[in-house]
């Protein structure tokens, strides 16, 4: 065999081998690439295209009525209608009192000398006008039921004694102690003392307060 001969037959087998791979190649598939759908939650549509996102139902809220004895109504209640714990800890309200006759809140501390200094007169001024039907009711502030029960006994402080936590408090804008509201028989504030007073006075507020 001459050498040209031999030398096509080369050329020829390799273009038949590179051919035949080619083919096998092209025929081999990519494995399409998984794709997780995006939460519904998640999706967000900016120009109004594209996939919405499914609109999530809520539930209806279940509105019951408030209790009765929740329910206030404005123009017939005190807005001194309030709970407190008394000194022996029971629960009072104060509608015992309020909008049934003329009482005197009085905000104080056994740690406050103010307070300390009125109280004699405070008594003095109860003592006459309890009778006539005034009553007290003391709201003692960061202090403890025990130190409050035990000065009130020793001072002399016959009325109903309450413990006053922050937010009853706050509730009466009382920025310092001692201060002294006064409530006619409707419930109404008609006069407030902030700062300690003399047994004069008192009288005079009470005096007042009873005329109401």
């Amino acid at each position: 065999m001459s050498k040209s001969i031999t030398v096509w037959l080369s050329i020829l087998l390799l273009a038949f081998v590179f051919t035949s791979c080619s083919n096998k190649n092209s025929k081999t598939k990519t494995p399409p690439v998984s794709q997780s759908p995006t939460p519904a939650s998640t999706v967000q549509n900016n120009n109004g295209s594209g996939n919405k996102s499914p609109k999530a139902k809520t539930p209806p809220v279940n509105q019951s009525p408030a209790p009765a004895s929740t329910v206030q109504n404005s123009n017939t209640e005190s807005k001194f209608y309030f709970t407190a714990y008394d000194v022996d800890g029971t629960l009072r309200n104060s509608n015992k009192w309020v909008g049934k006759e003329p009482v005197v809140i009085n905000f104080w501390g056994t740690w406050c000398p103010p307070c300390r200094r009125e109280i004699p007169d405070l008594v003095k001024v109860y003592n006459e006008y309890h009778p006539k039907g005034i009553e007290i009711l003391g709201l003692a502030v960061k202090d403890q039921p025990k130190k409050v029960k035990r000065f009130a006994q020793q001072k002399g402080m016959n009325w109903v004694m309450l413990m006053a936590d922050t937010d009853l408090a706050m509730r009466y804008h009382i920025r310092g102690v001692p201060t002294t509201i006064f409530i006619d028989r409707n419930g109404k504030e008609v006069g407030r003392f902030v700062g300690p007073r003399d047994y004069k006075t008192f009288k005079e507020a009470f005096e007042k307060l009873l005329q109401n």
